[in-house]
């Protein structure tokens, strides 16, 4: 936007300029002072001053396996003060394990089994889990008819005519189910100690809870406590029931957590942030959360060797790429010294044409007191480049 006007400035004034000498002196003058004014005007320098240092910042970041996608993000980086994230596979390791089988009417054989029936299609981490552990363990598994994945929430099928569903609580309560008072006092005892209750239903009846735990990533605990440090408050966006969020968080120590979220509710939440004038980067690791990031002033992907969230050939990627937790802060390290350069840059470039464009204007008088030519003005641009690109190279040196 900032080229963009100074472009049009130049065009205006280089016409104004040229029309005015050209019945005030003659043809030869008014073409000189024309390109002159053109020349000294013209917005080469201020677009080198950004384009130089995102480009070269691209290269650094590359080099601590940092991928941009959005080098105009770089800018916003800086601005940054909300980071919101995902609890699984982010500040947690990702690998899940079935902690406790609670069946009402079932066994914990039966109960495992129909959980796999319905899971066996899943893409979700929590489903391939089930599915594995019941093939692992020589349990029967149903075919079963339509099966949708809905997510954030859920997976249900249809087997023997009967629905049959497994999800979180509040969701399967929403589908008309009766949960009893027995199998909620063991939802909440597991939301307590920080596992996930997902519950099975057959029918219109609760039968059974599978609970899962997944270990805190040794990093997350430092990730956070660093964000505070640097006054960027963290935000908890996570599917996971109420309690099994706020109990995670009291531990993580991070203070605002929302729960219970569709990829669409994570959205609405960023963009509830962004409304109260907080400058939101979202980091995230899977399609889920893909809505979110989409939504935010920043984006980064959060990429393991298990995540296969956006494919290479993807049209809309998230601005960044990171390999684990902590390059969030080199990323931004890299951008703060990148936003200094720019900064010195536009100096040398607004300088540029402050000193240059009198002597171009002046070229207007018959006796002009400061000799000019259009040589000269591009002779001035040209040099104005050189700083610019010689202080841009600074960027390469940074990490070094």
């Amino acid at each position: 936007m900032r080229v963009k006007l100074f472009f049009l400035l130049d065009v205006l004034a280089t016409s104004i300029l040229t029309v005015y000498t050209f019945f005030l002196r003659d043809e030869e003058v008014a073409i000189s002072t024309g390109i002159s004014v053109f020349v000294v005007l013209f917005p080469l320098c201020l677009w080198l001053s950004e384009a130089l240092v995102l480009q070269f910042a691209k290269g650094v970041l590359a080099n601590t396996e940092i991928k941009v996608n959005n080098k105009a993000a770089l800018k916003k980086v800086v601005e940054v003060d909300t980071v919101a994230m995902p609890m699984n596979r982010f500040l947690t390791n990702g690998e899940y394990f079935i902690t406790d089988l609670y069946s009402d009417a079932l066994s914990q054989n039966e109960l495992l089994s129909y959980a796999a029936s319905v899971e066996q299609y899943a893409t979700h981490s929590f489903g391939r889990l089930i599915y594995k552990t019941a093939l692992g363990r020589g349990l029967k598994v149903f075919n079963v008819e339509a099966a949708s994945e809905i997510p954030c929430c859920g997976v249900e099928a249809i087997l023997d005519n009967k629905p049959i569903r497994l999800g979180n609580p509040q969701w399967i309560q929403n589908q008309g189910v009766k949960i009893s008072n027995l199998l909620l006092t063991k939802i909440d005892q597991l939301a307590v100690h920080g596992k996930t209750p997902l519950v099975l239903s057959i029918g219109l009846m609760a039968r059974g809870i599978v609970a899962l735990k997944d270990e805190v990533n040794p990093e997350s605990s430092s990730f956070i406590q660093i964000l505070k440090h640097n006054n960027l408050e963290p935000v908890l966006l996570t599917a996971a029931n109420n309690r099994t969020a706020k109990n995670f968080a009291k531990d993580m120590e991070i203070d605002t957590v929302r729960s219970e979220l569709s990829p669409d509710d994570k959205a609405r939440e960023v963009q509830i942030l962004r409304a109260k004038k907080q400058n939101v980067a979202v980091i995230g690791n899977e399609l889920h959360d893909l809505p979110a990031m989409f939504t935010a002033d920043v984006s980064l992907i959060f990429k393991d060797n298990e995540s296969a969230t956006v494919t290479e050939d993807s049209d809309v990627k998230p601005d960044f790429e990171i390999s684990n937790l902590h390059k969030f802060f080199t990323l931004r390290e890299v951008a703060i010294y990148a936003k200094k350069l720019i900064k010195v840059n536009r100096g040398i470039s607004y300088l540029s044409m402050i000193l240059l464009t009198p002597p171009a204007i002046m070229m207007t008088l018959e006796n002009s007191p400061v000799p000019f030519s259009p040589a000269m003005a591009v002779s001035g641009v040209v040099l104005s480049a050189f700083l610019i690109l010689f202080n841009s190279l600074r960027m390469r040196k940074s990490r070094n």
